[in-house]
């Protein structure tokens, strides 16, 4: 089970994948209060956004990305998001101000 690395700025830890609800229960069978208190669980709406763009587009994307994205455009706001002015790897490849992919030199 991979968990990529905190953030300086927040103390919490969230899984590289998707099984967000899976981890809270596991979490809150467990009886660790400081540890549920660190979940990190995306807003319902970012669940409905992914289930959709999936629909629409046929691509599945991490509730991280599709968070962020929602976030960027103004859709939430930072007390909404985990870590919501860390700039992800994949924001390399495209202008997050105009959505376009940039194209190498």
């Amino acid at each position: 089970m991979a968990r990529k690395k905190s953030t300086n700025s927040t103390k919490v830890k969230y899984y590289a994948d998707d099984m967000v609800l899976e981890r809270f229960y596991e979490t809150l069978a467990s009886g660790d209060t400081k540890k549920l208190v660190r979940v990190h669980i995306p807003r319902s709406e970012v669940f409905y956004a992914r289930e959709a763009y999936y629909q629409y587009s046929g691509e599945w994307v991490s509730l991280d990305r599709m968070e962020r994205c929602m976030y960027l455009e103004g859709m939430l706001s930072s007390s909404d998001v985990l870590d919501p002015h860390k700039k992800r790897d994949w924001e390399e490849d495209y202008d997050v101000r105009s959505d376009v992919k940039r194209e190498d030199p």
